[in-house]
């Protein structure tokens, strides 16, 4: 009768750490990077501002923007602001996010352009990748 008790001990304990081990391996592979931060920084003192076009939408969408720094503090104009746009993924695939520093005030002025190679995975993570023909 004792060996059945151990023996029935030995075995609930397997299963638990089982169980235990499926728990968190779940929990590891769900906290993957479900958005992407970008960061870009404009001058408060110049005539310029972001914009931002996802090329493929049904693949990436845009969430929000915060500013994460602003040193236009203390009476101080003209300082460094800094905001990330965040974006998350809809369904597998890859597609970019281009960033376009444009003129407020002469729509003649050239814009830089910055272009974000994005991957969505089948889990719906999101991440930078390198240019891929």
């Amino acid at each position: 009768m004792k060996k059945i008790i151990i023996g029935l001990i030995i075995l609930l304990l397997i299963v638990l750490l089982i169980v235990g081990g499926l728990i968190i391996m779940k929990i590891i592979k769900d906290k993957g990077n479900k958005k992407l931060e970008l960061t870009y920084e404009i001058n408060a003192g110049i005539p310029f501002k972001w914009e931002f076009e996802i090329e493929d939408k049904s693949i990436v969408e845009f969430e929000k923007s915060y500013v994460i720094r602003n040193d236009n503090k203390n009476g101080l104009a003209g300082g460094a602001i800094y905001t990330n746009y965040v974006f998350k993924g809809k369904k597998e695939g890859k597609t970019k996010i281009i960033f376009r520093k444009v003129s407020i005030t002469d729509d003649n002025y050239p814009a830089h352009e910055e272009i974000n190679n994005v991957k969505v995975d089948k889990d719906l993570n999101i991440s930078l990748v390198a240019y891929e023909e």
